[in-house]
């Protein structure tokens, strides 16, 4: 998502880490328990697979294996690990197809049989929707400035048939498809002369577009799980005020932004409940805190502690689907560790 590295970016007048406003945090939790998972410091980009059973990263773990993506069960700990495939992805939501870009083609590999096809796109990158059935992708034009750049939105059956343009966006373009694999968010301004970007949901297979809010420089959208919640940043913004965290509400009608009180890269433990790590440069470890995206509620889950090995290298971490447990690359000794949450 690229929140830590663009987190250096962000204006001073953010607000510092805290409980959202106006929410007092609940009673202590018993405290998550913590186990490594890797050794040799060997991995990076960990992330689980679907019925989060394993966890899954990058790696060479000898000097006659291959480059892959390698697998250790979540249940055997520190077992060798095994091989999932040789493509690095990125991977359908349910890791049964692999994007794989080559000589200048678009080529989609189905992971069980090996079967591929190639997408005439003209070699650009696709996103698969959540049901792993469409793809989209962009065709940016190549000069201008950044902010008012064309960007034709493109969607397509997954073996790239009944190809269509569905939208037209200047400085934006798709940021997410919902859950349901028939909406896609998008942004940027509908025509090159309009005052501001607009954030929209658009049905791909109606044309029907609903606007939402007018946003500069939105960053790291991320829609949640059931397709209700969005959690964004604003940074570098003109207006220096609008930089920062938002939570918005997608369901009709009108959604209004409610500002964040941290700032931090954050990832959805389940439809209802927002896990973020506070931004702050020279603490002794991470923090790990829950926002209950309902009642606005935050809670600390896991206290930053110079012995605890809960402090992330690279942004690395992952939340499991079924919400149980995160894992991380820790910077202590470049492991991948799990946390059991309460």
């Amino acid at each position: 998502m690229g929140c830590a590295g663009a987190a250096m970016a962000m204006s001073n007048e953010v607000a510092q880490a805290r409980p959202a406003a106006g929410a007092p945090a609940a009673a202590p939790q018993p405290s998550p328990t913590f186990a490594q998972i890797t050794d040799g410091g060997c991995c990076v980009q960990p992330f689980f697979s679907a019925d989060s059973r394993h966890v899954l990263f990058l790696d060479k773990p000898a000097a006659t294996a291959p480059v892959g993506i390698w697998s250790v069960a979540v249940e055997a700990p520190l077992s060798p690990p095994t091989l999932f495939t040789e493509r690095l992805g990125p991977f359908s939501r349910d890791l049964s197809l692999a994007l794989d870009l080559q000589n200048g083609q678009t080529v989609i590999e189905r992971l069980r049989d090996g079967v591929r096809w190639t997408i005439n796109n003209g070699g650009r990158p696709v996103v698969f929707s959540p049901d792993a059935t469409r793809i989209v992708w962009t065709v940016l034009q190549e000069s201008g400035g950044f902010d008012v750049r064309r960007a034709q939105i493109y969607v397509a059956d997954l073996d790239g048939s009944d190809a269509r343009l569905v939208a037209t966006r200047f400085g934006g373009g798709p940021l997410g498809w919902l859950p349901d694999s028939r909406r896609l968010l998008i942004g940027g301004r509908a025509n090159r002369s309009d005052p501001s970007p607009t954030l929209s949901v658009l049905d791909v297979d109606t044309g029907a577009m609903r606007p939402l809010v007018a946003v500069e420089r939105l960053r790291g959208a991320s829609i949640s799980p059931d397709g209700r919640m969005l959690v964004y940043f604003v940074a570098l913004a003109r207006d220096a005020s609008q930089n920062g965290m938002y939570l918005l509400d997608l369901t009709p009608p009108s959604p209004v932004p409610q500002r964040l009180s941290f700032f931090g890269p954050f990832r959805w433990r389940d439809a209802g409940r927002l896990l973020y790590i506070p931004l702050r440069p020279g603490a002794p470890g991470d923090e790990l805190w829950q926002l209950d995206v309902t009642t606005g509620r935050a809670e600390r889950l896991i206290a930053a502690d110079a012995g605890s090995p809960f402090k992330i290298a690279n942004g690395d971490w992952d939340v499991a689907r079924d919400g149980s447990k995160l894992v991380f690359l820790s910077a202590r000794d470049r492991n991948l560790w799990l946390a059991t949450l309460p």
